[in-house]
């Protein structure tokens, strides 16, 4: 039985897998200026999150933070990487970027709701 659909699909596709292993690895599922905006926008946020790396240090829950800040450097930095190679990593980076500053977030504002932020108050 000839599969016409199927090879069609890999005809389509066939320049877009990685030679190791047949990954598929998709450039073209994001405009290039949303990927650089996205990327921009993670480095601005996990920036000021690291210069508040020595207010981390004083709070209850320091390792989480900082564990949390090294994940952040490394998953933009695989965003970097996978920016022009594959949509599909950059995208799963950015995700995970964006997960754990949700995290940090989430946090802080549990901090902030035991008094360990200071006297501010929500």
């Amino acid at each position: 039985m000839p599969y016409p659909i199927l090879n069609q699909v890999l005809d389509r596709e066939g320049t877009r897998f990685h030679r190791v292993g047949d990954r598929w690895q998709p450039q073209d599922l994001i405009p290039d200026p949303y990927r650089r905006n996205l990327l921009l926008d993670a480095k601005e946020r996990y920036e000021l999150l690291k210069k508040a790396e020595d207010e981390f240090q004083t709070l209850e829950r320091a390792n989480l933070y900082v564990g949390i800040l090294k994940r952040m450097y490394f998953t933009i930095r695989r965003a970097q990487f996978a920016w022009r190679v594959s949509d599909l990593d950059f995208i799963e980076a950015i995700a995970e970027f964006f997960t754990d500053y949700g995290t940090v977030l989430r946090n802080l504002k549990f901090d902030r709701r035991r008094g360990r932020l200071g006297d501010q108050e929500e």
